[in-house]
């Protein structure tokens, strides 16, 4: 919600959410599970704004930052005096979902130095074009950190969206 205050699009995004969720939503204290009804409405009413692939992004990009503030900073810190690549980061990712997500899993695959595929299965929220491509932002985030200055995240295959979606994730 801070993101999407943020990026002046949270007026817009309450008038979209859902009214069986709204007060839910709108009151509940990070960091607090939500069922995955609450989270659904949330994604719903995100993906209704219809956001460019490059706002999504930026807002995936702030969210993947303001984790990285509280998670990953003392990861960081530690790896830049052994030399951080995006692979440190990236060798965190399942201890990351765990602490983000209850249910589904992640699987990370090495295919070459500066080249990753990032699989997710058994999210229901991947079905959200919002979420997919803020997750996209959210991964970018973490390959800079990583020392990746120019990142590239994309979604490559959501043929069965909501039991399997890959991301390749590419940097110099």
């Amino acid at each position: 919600l801070t993101t999407l205050r943020e990026h002046g699009f949270f007026e817009r995004y309450v008038g979209y959410l859902n009214a069986r969720h709204k007060d839910t939503i709108l009151q509940t204290l990070a960091p607090e599970w939500l069922a995955l009804d609450v989270a659904m409405a949330h994604y719903a009413a995100c993906d209704a704004l219809a956001l460019s692939n490059d706002q999504l992004l930026s807002v995936g990009e702030s969210v993947g930052n303001r984790i990285q503030g509280t998670f990953i900073a003392t990861l960081v810190k530690r790896a830049r005096s052994i030399g951080l690549t995006p692979w440190v980061p990236f060798g965190q990712f399942d201890r990351l979902w765990e602490r983000l997500m209850q249910g589904g899993a992640v699987a990370l695959y090495k295919k070459a130095p500066k080249d990753a595929s990032i699989e997710v299965r058994n999210l229901p929220l991947a079905r959200f074009a919002y979420f997919r491509a803020g997750f996209c932002g959210v991964i970018a985030s973490g390959a800079k950190l990583g020392a990746g200055r120019a990142v590239s995240v994309k979604v490559t295959d959501m043929r069965e969206v909501e039991t399997r979606l890959v991301f390749a994730a590419s940097w110099v």
